[in-house]
């Protein structure tokens, strides 16, 4: 999109993107001309500006050359008088997916050094091509809407900001600018084999351009389905606001005013509660999501992503599916915990001198059985079951969830106000 690849016109580019840089900022440079321009454009601006920039390289080790490539760009951020770390995966996958399995690492390695450094943001080098070749890869998965906003430029993905501001820059543009530099990038030969998806995809957009399909045309598809995405998430929010509400960990619905909404608005809906109880990462897929929308509006519960949908007269009910907590046994005397976390959602202090023999499970149907006023708390067991429960022995000696009490107090680690604000962007 830029006529003319300036220094000047790619940092103007970067800034209208990001606006003022963090103090502390961290770049992802593989060795490939993307990320190597980023390095030497935020290195730049860093320049006239209060941010210190650190780098690092994500060494999977799917290749010989991949360490001598990641020492390369060590050297250049040397010369550049940068700090660098080569962050290796000692575990490569064995899954049939390689691609996808190195992906989530390089992003979970990644998340890891920015908060061992102290730095609020991570930049990564995706472009424009990058851009239009996810939307077709989206199109090809019939993906809805938010699937075709493509990629973000700024998106939270395990816990650090991942930036992205040259989506709207070409990779041809970038490449000039290295080249008029003299600055040497490396070119990873996997981006050639057409055994993956991404290739096989850059091959046809380029056999596409004579119809009109662009890099340009599909990049202002995403933009245009992002802003559609952002309306249709404004609407769920307001719905969430009216129907929702929280109650041990569990998302409470109004179920007249869930039959009403629009299908789009209703999967949305319970995509919010669904990630919020279950504190996944990402959504399930679409088709099911509306087969769980047309069951519950005829009254019908089901299971979903590790979460129990049930209908009890006026309300739906989102919460844990016990059997994803059936088998969790914590046991804190042994682990010499001060503390315990359950199920990522309870937190839970220990007290002191309590028997070697005291177990943290889930209540289940054994601990209703011993519950003589469970109905009390006006939930379905279905919500009791999950909960984190104290044993010793076969006596129940606490729900924690279900007490005000000082000996194993208590607090959810995610905040009620925020289960329909969570963002599944890319």
């Amino acid at each position: 999109m830029l006529l003319i690849p300036t220094e000047e016109a790619l940092i103007t580019e970067i800034r209208a993107r990001l606006g003022t840089l963090p103090e502390k900022l961290g770049v992802a440079v593989s060795g490939g001309s993307d990320s190597m321009a980023l390095l030497h454009l935020l290195n730049a601006m860093s320049r006239t500006s209060e941010t210190e920039v650190y780098v690092a390289t994500v060494d999977h080790g799917l290749r010989r050359e991949s360490r001598q490539e990641a020492e390369c760009v060590a050297a250049r951020a040397a010369e550049l008088g940068l700090q660098h770390d080569i962050l290796t995966w000692h575990s490569p996958a064995e899954s049939g997916n390689l691609q996808g399995e190195a992906r989530a690492a390089r992003y979970r390695l990644l998340a890891q050094w920015a908060k061992a450094r102290g730095l609020q943001a991570v930049a990564v080098g995706h472009t424009a091509d990058d851009q239009a070749e996810t939307l077709v890869m989206r199109l090809r998965r019939a993906s809805g809407v938010t699937g075709l906003s493509g990629m973000s430029v700024r998106h939270l993905r395990d816990g650090i900001e991942l930036l992205r501001p040259l989506l709207r820059v070409h990779r041809k543009d970038l490449r000039s600018y290295l080249t008029d530099r003299n600055i040497p990038w490396i070119d990873d030969p996997s981006n050639n084999d057409t055994r993956f998806e991404r290739v096989r995809v850059r091959e046809a957009l380029t056999a596409l351009e004579p119809l009109g399909l662009t890099i340009d045309a599909l990049t202002a598809v995403a933009d245009n389905m992002r802003m559609a995405d952002a309306a249709l998430d404004h609407a769920m929010r307001v719905a969430a606001a009216q129907l929702g509400q929280v109650r041990l960990g569990a998302v409470v619905l109004d179920r007249a005013g869930f039959h009403d909404l629009q299908d789009e608005i209703a999967r949305r809906l319970l995509v919010a509660a669904i990630t919020y109880v279950s504190g996944a990462d990402y959504p399930p897929r679409r088709a099911p999501l509306l087969d769980a929308c047309h069951a519950l509006r005829e009254g019908r519960g089901l299971t979903l992503q590790g979460c129990q949908l049930v209908v009890k007269s006026n309300r739906i009910w989102v919460c844990r599916e016990y059997e994803a907590v059936r088998e969790t046994c914590i046991e804190p005397v042994s682990e010499q915990r001060s503390d315990v976390v359950w199920d990522n959602a309870w937190k839970m202090s220990v007290p002191p001198n309590i028997p070697h023999d005291t177990k943290l499970r889930a209540l289940g149907d054994d601990g209703l059985r011993l519950m003589e006023d469970w109905r009390r708390h006006a939930v379905p067991r279905e919500v009791l079951k999950p909960l984190p429960a104290v044993w010793q022995g076969g006596e129940l000696i606490a729900v924690p969830p279900l007490e005000q009490s000082s000996v194993w107090s208590t607090a959810a680690m995610r905040l009620s106000e925020t289960w329909a604000t969570r963002s599944l962007s890319h």
